[in-house]
């Protein structure tokens, strides 16, 4: 009994030293960032500018892969289950660790669970017409959906994302109602809307404004508190008449539960470097998005004040996902 007892220990310690051998030499391989959206979109361009600079630092390559569907839950239930030795990570939305909580009855996944890496940035979405309509202003939106309620479409990136969180908010304020219509990201929305068969959409900045410079939406306000410095002339829907609108949508790095705090820590430097390069800075400002400061206290802060406001809309729209 005792020979096996000590067999055991013996096994437990080297396996303890494995990994803090194998923790002392990360990365020693590519390391994936899941990305719970479509390629093409806001939060895959976003991820593409990060994993080439912070390679560069880790001195290996960052592959990033989209596994997309499902309210996010599809790429965070995939990164949740992976060994946590740090060779997946997940670039988390508020979506997946705030909003996801109160939408499923079951979750496939711990929103809490996640070890923190970083806070990378934060950002408004812009609201988007299909040029059919020939929208100039939030109140032309507003009176058609007064006239004929229900009448107008607005789609989203998906049921219960921040794209649709901006579409209820927007609808409480107004007191309006419009037909909600779910897509798996930005990349599969924006085509409906180009083509007429949505009729407005709430999108990230990165992905709605180059169609509104190609000509082939309209873009008629901001959902940030204040304009952008980057889009000095897009007034804000606080400014149209709502006073206090504000919803953004906001990125992080977490890695799956018990990834040891050394191995984090690298990827953390990491990150913070690439926040802090300006050729970054400037990529992500020119993407609508305020770069964080890559740490793990702004992800915990920005979670705890989120979730009474995100339950309370939630609640209050009524929305749920099966």
């Amino acid at each position: 009994m005792l020979k096996t007892c000590t067999r055991i220990i013996a096994a437990g310690l080297l396996s303890s030293l494995v990994t803090l051998a194998s923790a002392a030499n990360y990365p020693e391989r590519a390391v994936t960032v899941v990305t719970p959206f479509p390629a093409g979109g806001a939060t895959d361009a976003l991820a593409r500018v990060l994993t080439e600079h912070m390679s560069k630092t880790l001195g290996q390559s960052m592959v990033v892969e989209n596994r997309a569907g499902a309210a996010t839950t599809i790429g965070a239930s995939y990164a949740a289950r992976a060994k946590p030795d740090g060779y997946t990570i997940l670039l988390a939305t508020n979506s997946t660790l705030v909003t996801n909580r109160y939408l499923f009855k079951t979750l496939s996944y711990d929103p809490d669970a996640f070890t923190p890496i970083g806070m990378i940035g934060i950002g408004p979405m812009v609201l988007l017409s299909a040029k059919k309509h020939d929208f100039k202003s939030v109140a032309d939106v507003i009176n058609f959906a007064k006239k004929q309620p229900g009448a107008l479409s607005v789609a989203s990136f998906g049921a219960g994302t921040s794209s649709h969180l901006a579409a209820e908010y927007f609808q409480q304020v107004a007191d309006i109602d419009m037909l909600h219509v779910p897509f798996k990201g930005s990349t599969q929305a924006l085509p409906q809307l180009i083509n007429g068969d949505v009729d407005v959409f709430f999108d990230m900045v990165s992905t709605g404004m180059p169609q509104v410079d190609a000509g082939k939406v309209d873009v008629l306000a901001i959902t940030s508190k204040n304009r952008l410095s980057s889009l000095p002339k897009l007034p804000t829907i606080s400014e149209a008449g709502y006073p206090g609108f504000e919803i953004t949508a906001w990125f992080t790095l977490v890695a799956p539960p018990n990834t040891p705090s050394d191995v984090t820590s690298t990827l953390r430097q990491a990150l913070q470097a690439a926040l802090k390069d300006p050729k970054i800075h400037d990529q992500m400002l020119n993407m609508g998005l305020e770069p964080g400061d890559g740490s793990a206290e702004a992800l915990t802060t920005q979670i705890k004040t989120e979730k009474p406001i995100i339950e309370a809309l939630v609640k209050r729209a009524g929305i749920v996902v099966q």
